[in-house]
Formats: structure tokens, C-alpha cells, sequence
């Protein structure tokens, strides 16, 4: 008898499914695709991942990982984001698999150059947020003038997105490997986008607004780095913005920041600069080993595109429902799982339309 039920839940799949295909495989396009099934059920779903680059090779999988908002004010509607992303990441941090899923959490400091601005609207979402003391200014970031400390979540990408897509293949999601110039293409076959595209959305759908922040960084075996540290401004001796962060199994080092670069490769004048700088902010690192280096790039834009759009095929004809989400900057790790509740949300109501028209 389970057998007949799971059989006719099959077909029912099969035949009259709203089809979905989610174009980008970054810590965006796989948070999207996982709360999709997780808050709309498989039932009259049929969903695919489409992408030209998957882990290990994403820029997501270059990030630091540090769940650890923009300083600047926020919208009711980016509060909420924020909000979704930590009740989220709260929830993976209480199962027994969250070290399998690199969730965890890590305090850590910020510093900076200039004198302080006010405290951001998101302080209370972090743990134990404060502005660090005289002994920390003194002794761990010296010249630095003020910055916070807090206790936050760590998400690594490297094994977040490989766990991601092992669980959304268990819940029968498709997986295609093709390089998409153009929405045109995917608009016969499916009847929602949802476009993750990063910093491929430049392109895809000729948003002029997104453009490259290009970021080198460095794995190192420094099992005695317990934090991560973000330098940034004009120091008197430290070049450039280091930053150090304590991972699972290695830590990572990077500073490179370059806007409007679309250079993919590593590059050993970036290579020196990070070295240089981190080890003049942190000589404990000198006699660090180097495990690896890696290249990606940030998907920059003012603001964060999340809206619905409705096209029409211009062959066919059909009506098409997009659902853009793109452009999360440097943050893509603390945006990532917020905007995903969004998609999902849209993603239900259009299943609810699509179910209402099938009745009638």
C-alpha cells in the first residue's frame, strides 16, 4: 500500500508539476533551492540547479564564511532577511550535523582606522557585541583606532554546499552542468526562474549595476587561530585590509579587494600582498604552511535585486515568472539563507495560483 502511494505521489510529480529551475549553484542559489523543498514540499514541484560552475569551484567557496552583516542602516525589509538567515543558521547549529555542514560559532574583532560610527541596527542579532578595549587596541591592533568584537556564526561554504546538494538529490532535485547567456534559453522548458547568478547576472540579464570585487585568498594550517580578524583603512605599516579566520580544519588568510577586476586566476603579486600584510599584522603566522590558494569573485551592486518579473517567451509565447536574487555584495554567506525564505515564499504563492487555476 506505501508502495501505491508513493508511486501516484510520483506521477503526480511528474506530470502536472510547476517546473522550476534555479540558475546558479553558489551559497545563494543552493540556500534558495534548499528552503524551496524544505517550505514547499515536493508535491507539485519539479525542481532543477543549473549552473556553469559547482563546488568546489564557486565564489562561495572562497569566502570566509563570517555571518557578519554590512555596517550601514537597514530596511525593515533587510532586518527580516537578516532575521530569517539567523533563526536559520540557529536551527543547524542545535542538530548533530552541523560540524559535518562546517556550522559553528567563533568571536572575533573588527578594526579600523577611523573613529567610530554609531553601533549597527543588527548588533543584538550577533552575540556579546562591544567595541573593543584599550588593551585590544593597544596590544592586538595598534595605530587601529576603534571596531567591535562579537561572537557569531560561522558557515563554511566548502562543506555547506556540498552537504546542500547531497540533500537536495535525496529530495529528487536535478542537476545540470550548462552555461546560460541568456533567460531566453531556459523559458521553453520551465515555468519559473529563479536567477542566483552572482556576478554572472551582469550578463544574463544585462544588469549594468553588478560588477566584480575580486578577492584572492590563502589557506594555511594555523590550528592555534581560534578568531577571526578583519583589518581595514590606511595603517601606518600594515598594507592593505588583512584578515585572518579560523576554520574547521584550516585557516584562511586574504586583503584583496579589487572592484571591477574580472580576472579569475590566482595572481603571486596578490599572493605577497596578503602574506605581507598578515604577517605584519599577525607575526604568529609567519611559519604558517600554505595549503592552497583561491580566486573568486564578490557580486557587487547598490542594493540586493529580490523581486518577481513576469516574461514572455518570445517564440512561444508563454508567460514566464522570474524570480531574481542576486547581487549580495561581499555578504553573500549572511544574506544567502534570508533571501532564500523569500524565494520560497514566492515560490508557495505561485504554487497556490497554480493550484487555484487547476481547480477551475
Amino acid at each position: 500500500q506505501h508502495g501505491t502511494v508513493l508511486e501516484v505521489r510520483q506521477v503526480r510529480v511528474q506530470d502536472g508539476a510547476m517546473k522550476v529551475v534555479v540558475l546558479g549553484a553558489g551559497i545563494v542559489g543552493l540556500s534558495s533551492a534548499l528552503r524551496i523543498m524544505e517550505d514547499c514540499g515536493t508535491a507539485g514541484l519539479d525542481l532543477t540547479i543549473m549552473a556553469d560552475k559547482f563546488t568546489p569551484n564557486t565564489t562561495s567557496d572562497v569566502a570566509a564564511g563570517i555571518w557578519c552583516p554590512p555596517r550601514r542602516q537597514m530596511s525593515a525589509r533587510e532586518m527580516q532577511w537578516l532575521k530569517w538567515a539567523h533563526e536559520y543558521l540557529t536551527m543547524l547549529l542545535k542538530t548533530p550535523y552541523a560540524p559535518e555542514i562546517g556550522v559553528f560559532l567563533q568571536s572575533g574583532w573588527v578594526a579600523w582606522m577611523h573613529t567610530s560610527v554609531e553601533d549597527p541596527p543588527w548588533k543584538d542579532l550577533v552575540q556579546g557585541y562591544r567595541r573593543p578595549t584599550e588593551w585590544e587596541l593597544t596590544h592586538l591592533f595598534p595605530e587601529y583606532k576603534d571596531g567591535f568584537f562579537c561572537t557569531t556564526f560561522m558557515l563554511e561554504s566548502r562543506l555547506f554546499l556540498p552537504w546542500a546538494s547531497n540533500r537536495l538529490k535525496n529530495l529528487g532535485v536535478k542537476f545540470v552542468e550548462r552555461k546560460v547567456q541568456s533567460l531566453d534559453e531556459l523559458s521553453v522548458d520551465y515555468d519559473v526562474i529563479i536567477n542566483c547568478t552572482g556576478v554572472g547576472a551582469h550578463d544574463v540579464v544585462d544588469d549594468t549595476n553588478v560588477y566584480p570585487s575580486r578577492g584572492q585568498v590563502m589557506r594555511v594550517k594555523a590550528p592555534w587561530v581560534k578568531h577571526w580578524m578583519l583589518l581595514e583603512g590606511k595603517h601606518p605599516y600594515i598594507p592593505g585590509i588583512p584578515y585572518v579566520v579560523g576554520g574547521s580544519n584550516t585557516t584562511l588568510i586574504g586583503g584583496i579587494r579589487q572592484d571591477g577586476k574580472w580576472e579569475w586566476n590566482n595572481d603571486p603579486r596578490d599572493t605577497k600582498k596578503i602574506w605581507d600584510g598578515v604577517t605584519a599584522a599577525f607575526p604568529a603566522l609567519k611559519g604558517a604552511e600554505v595549503v592552497e590558494e583561491m580566486t573568486g569573485l564578490r557580486p557587487m551592486r547598490e542594493e540586493i535585486r529580490l523581486e518577481k518579473e513576469t516574461r514572455n517567451d518570445p517564440v512561444s509565447g508563454r508567460t514566464i515568472q522570474v524570480i531574481h536574487n542576486y547581487g549580495h555584495g561581499a555578504n553573500g554567506i549572511t544574506w544567502s539563507l534570508g533571501c532564500a525564505k523569500e524565494v520560497a515564499l514566492m515560490v508557495k504563492q505561485l504554487l497556490g495560483d497554480q493550484s487555484v487555476k487547476a481547480r477551475l
